[in-house]
């Protein structure tokens, strides 16, 4: 069977709309959202002046994108004149750029609103995605996908990721230093009741409870494709979780609640981290830690003293690759 894609870059917010949108589209099979870092600069060369404050992003983590490209695959070659017209039409109610189609396009790079219409070459797609994710190593913790089955020391803490995904497989620099500063929590903390903030697949939440075994682990996230993929790669690690929450007003009660964690991990992006100070105040216990990241090296001051406001008191800062997490202690 001869298939063809269609590729754009899409903006985060609109990420599960389009995707929704193209399911009514003659020929669909299927969609998937992806990062391209190795094209990220060339990418950014192509995006209006208000998002290159994002361009050290490289496109990596699950909610550290202001772009994901989005990939549809059809059964049949798509009249990519009709694909331009249809994206059009939503693109209008959504009061954004429109996009123009291109089926001449010889690199691999998603330009910024265009359509790219490619024929697939037959591959084992699954084998491809394998090799893209290597096992992991940070710290004690070792971070592999499904498709490997290897017995590891007793002295490794092993997290299972679902190996068809795209993202959120721990390789990006904020991942890296939250599961530091977990393990380096471990060596003289015991937290007894956990919420992983802005969880995307889940490997902070599980980490942690891998570590604090005797904790209750609790998860929230406002995506719901990525509660969706926390609760496969909490069965593949075999850990049951006491909630998992999509955040919103429907739920928010359920895990805003005051005084009642020992340890929040959020790792997201700064304007939310600014926004979250005085809600993190009022559901940590007094003397509980928390980690935060998702922030730039040189946002890391702001953050803390927007924090220092709530009483929360500085115990760590790490930097990886120009990104930062800082671990505090709400006093």
């Amino acid at each position: 069977m001869k298939l063809w894609s269609i590729g754009i870059l899409i903006e985060d917010t609109f990420k599960n709309l389009y995707s929704d949108y193209f399911e009514d589209f003659d020929g669909y099979l299927s969609s998937s959202l992806y990062s391209q870092e190795d094209n990220a600069q060339e990418i950014f060369s192509y995006l209006p002046s208000k998002h290159l404050s994002n361009k050290n992003n490289y496109l990596g983590e699950y909610h550290l994108n202001q772009f994901w490209v989005l990939e549809v695959i059809f059964d049949k070659k798509p009249i990519i004149e009709i694909i331009e017209i249809k994206l059009n039409l939503l693109s209008e109610q959504l009061n954004i750029k429109k996009y123009k189609a291109e089926s001449d396009i010889l690199n691999d790079t998603f330009d910024y609103n265009i359509i790219k219409l490619t024929k697939i070459i037959n591959k084992n797609w699954l084998e491809e995605n394998r090799k893209s994710f290597p096992i992991i190593n940070i710290d004690k913790f070792c971070i592999y996908g499904t498709h490997i089955s290897k017995k590891y020391p007793s002295y490794k803490v092993p997290i299972k990721i679902n190996a068809s995904i795209a993202f959120g497989t721990g390789s990006h620099a904020t991942t890296k230093s939250c599961l530091k500063e977990l393990m380096h929590l471990s060596r003289f903390y015991k937290p007894k009741k956990i919420l992983d903030y802005g969880c995307g697949t889940g490997i902070l939440g599980i980490a942690a409870k891998k570590i604090f075994k005797k904790s209750e682990i609790y998860f929230a996230d406002i995506d719901k494709n990525a509660i969706m993929l926390a609760k496969e790669n909490l069965k593949l690690n075999n850990i049951i979780s006491n909630k998992i929450y999509q955040t919103n007003n429907l739920f928010y009660k359920e895990y805003i609640k005051f005084n009642s964690y020992d340890l929040v991990i959020a790792n997201i992006l700064y304007s939310p981290l600014y926004k979250l100070a005085p809600i993190f105040k009022k559901i940590l216990k007094h003397n509980a830690k928390i980690i935060l990241s998702g922030i730039l090296k040189h946002q890391i001051p702001y953050i803390i003293n927007r924090y220092k406001i709530f009483g929360f008191v500085v115990e760590k800062k790490i930097s990886i690759d120009g990104w930062g997490a800082i671990t505090m202690v709400q006093k």
